[in-house]
C-alpha cells in the first residue's frame, strides 16, 4: 500500500503581477525550494515533482536561446542533481511557460526527517544582446510517497 508522506508547493508568483526579474546570464538561479517532512517512512521513498515558470526573451534572434531547469535533492545546487532539461526559446515564441513533471525514485531517508528540493533556471543566451526576465506564474510543487 501506497502512503502520502507530505505535499509542498514553492509559490513565486501566482502571474497576477509581472515579476519582473531578469535572469542573470550563465548564472543558475534558486527559484523554488521546498523541504517535505518524512516521518516513519516505509521502505522505498519516492518524490513526484512538477512546476512552471514563464519567462520572456528579448533580442531573439535565429539562433535560439536556451533556458535550462535543474532540480536539485538539497537546499543548493551542490546538492545531488535529480532531474535537467532544456527549452529553445525561437524568434517566433520569446515568451514560454516552461512546464514539467519528473520524479525521484528510491530516495534515502533523510536524517534530519526534511528532505529538500530545489529547482534552479539558467538562461543561456546565443547572442550577448539577449536578456531574460522571469514574469509569472512561478510555482515548484513536490509530494513525497512510501511504501508500507
Amino acid at each position: 500500500m501506497v502512503r502520502t508522506l507530505d505535499a509542498r508547493t514553492s509559490l513565486g508568483s501566482d502571474g497576477t503581477t509581472p515579476l519582473n526579474i531578469v535572469l542573470v546570464t550563465r548564472l543558475p538561479t534558486l527559484v523554488g525550494i521546498l523541504g517535505l517532512n518524512i516521518v516513519n517512512p516505509g521502505p522505498v521513498i519516492r518524490t513526484q515533482f512538477s512546476g512552471s515558470y514563464q519567462i520572456v526573451v528579448s533580442n531573439v534572434i535565429s539562433v535560439p536561446s536556451v533556458i535550462q531547469v535543474d532540480i536539485f535533492r538539497g537546499p543548493t545546487n551542490t546538492g545531488t542533481p535529480i532531474y535537467t532539461f532544456q527549452q529553445s526559446i525561437f524568434t517566433v515564441q520569446n515568451n514560454v511557460l516552461l512546464s514539467f513533471e519528473g520524479s525521484d525514485y528510491n530516495v534515502p531517508p533523510p536524517p534530519s526527517g526534511q528532505l529538500t528540493y530545489s529547482c534552479y533556471l539558467t538562461f543561456l543566451d546565443s547572442l550577448s544582446s539577449q536578456i531574460a526576465t522571469r514574469l509569472g506564474p512561478e510555482c515548484f510543487n513536490a509530494v513525497a510517497y512510501s511504501d508500507d
